[in-house]
């Protein structure tokens, strides 16, 4: 059967992508225009043609290299890690990039050895050959090249287990193996010790250290060049901040003036490895807040911006961004929204001020609007999702002071809307 909702005002998110040639559907013609219905996204605000946007089905990509210095480094046993660049020349961290590295990514030393991620530390001059996928700012690295980790660098990991002063060593420990590291001409860093001294360390400290052979023949003693702390008990010294998330939007405010903070829920990624005590972020399945500002790069899937007001419940998107220290959210510097690409796409708001179950219509009063339409017949059938909380409901679900959320396909000539989805989002009592 199919169902009708009847607005006293319009409340539409329209979705052209989702429109398909059908029986009933209306001609290209008497589709609603953009400004009639109150869409405010236009070929013109997102810069392309409007041909561009919607046939669009890459994301193109470019070749870049760059010398920068390393920054930060993600977990390097994970199927995909990311590591922080700062370009040399860059006068603050605003033009650090987020590298990403995969199974493709060629690692190599400064003579182009095959290198291992788990040697490198932060302070190394580093060349990228990255694939820029100028849609989502993704940097995939084709190649790294360590200009800091020579021809005869070995890289040493693990736990202190003994610290001599005296004679500048200490012992680590690793794989049940013990190696003594001579310190007397390394340069140290011990979180805000830098540089630090033999006295900053203590037993237990995870280190990571850059060692070459002190020529005794002995496999267990060292010269160290660097040696840094990664971690003292549950506290990390060289905390990862910089993330690429997989997520699904849980919640958008009502009020989407920038900035404005979103809650998405992370979805399954390669970067994530159960177990990762650098993760400050969550594991998949747990929700976690967005900050988005002016100078957040909204794009759609694969060519040109978007708008937060194009953004939705159960949206899938990218973010690439910078973990906030004094709330824990995450800062986003990109947002790709996979859930769209076509123009016509928006975000309206709506007041239940009645529900009919007999015949499945609710009327609703835009909370917020300069549209001049006041009456729209939103219709849905078996294939309409109806949902709250990113749980899917039914339509008995919806009640009066309800604020809901439509996406769906308009008609300017029927004034109706076939919607794909209606999603509550705040319950009763809402202030217009």
């Amino acid at each position: 059967m199919r169902k009708k909702f009847i607005f006293k005002s319009l409340f539409i998110i329209l979705g052209l992508a989702l429109m398909l040639p059908s029986a009933g559907v209306a001609l290209a013609e008497d589709i609603a225009p953009i400004n009639d219905i109150g869409v405010e996204v236009t070929a013109e605000d997102v810069g392309l043609s409007e041909s561009e946007i919607n046939n669009a089905d890459k994301e193109d990509t470019v070749v870049e290299e760059e010398t920068g210095v390393l920054i930060e480094i993600g977990n390097t046993t994970a199927e995909n890690t990311t590591i922080i660049i700062r370009p040399n020349g860059a006068t603050d961290d605003s033009q650090d990039q987020t590298v990403e590295i995969d199974n493709g990514t060629s690692v190599l030393t400064d003579t182009s050895g095959t290198a291992d991620l788990s040697d490198w530390i932060a302070g190394d001059q580093v060349t990228y050959t990255v694939d820029h996928y100028t849609n989502s700012g993704a940097k995939v690295a084709q190649k790294l090249r360590n200009r800091s980790f020579k021809w005869n660098h070995r890289g040493k990991n693990g736990w202190i287990e003994a610290i001599r002063p005296e004679s500048n060593e200490m012992d680590v420990i690793w794989n049940s193996k013990v190696f003594t590291l001579d310190t007397s001409e390394a340069r140290m860093v011990a979180g805000e010790y830098n540089p630090a001294t033999l006295d900053n360390f203590e037993i237990g400290d995870r280190i990571r250290a850059r060692v070459l052979d002190d020529g005794d023949g002995n496999s267990s003693t060292w010269d160290a060049k660097i040696i840094v702390v990664l971690r003292r008990g549950e506290q990390l010294f060289m905390r990862v901040t910089r993330w690429v998330v997989d997520a699904t939007v849980v919640m958008i405010p009502e009020d989407i003036t920038l900035p404005a903070t979103i809650e998405v829920e992370i979805n399954p990624s390669k970067f994530f490895e159960e177990g990762d005590v650098n993760n400050l972020m969550g594991a998949p399945g747990e929700k976690l807040m967005v900050d988005i500002y002016e100078d957040t790069n909204l794009r759609r899937r694969y060519m040109g911006k978007a708008f937060l007001k194009e953004f939705s419940e159960g949206d899938h998107i990218r973010i690439i961004g910078r973990r906030a220290e004094d709330t824990g959210h995450l800062v986003a510097k990109f947002i790709k929204n996979n859930s769209i690409q076509a123009l016509g796409v928006a975000q309206h708001l709506g007041k239940v001020t009645g529900v009919d179950s007999s015949d499945q219509s609710i009327d609703v009063r835009l909370v917020r609007t300069n549209i001049a339409h006041k009456e729209w017949t939103v219709e849905t059938d078996s294939n309409t999702k109806f949902t709250k909380n990113n749980q899917q409901i039914e339509f008995g679900d919806i009640k009066v002071d309800d604020i809901i959320r439509v996406r769906g396909v308009s008609n300017r000539q029927t004034k109706t809307v076939k919607a794909s989805i209606v999603h509550i989002l705040t319950l009763g009592n809402s202030a217009e």
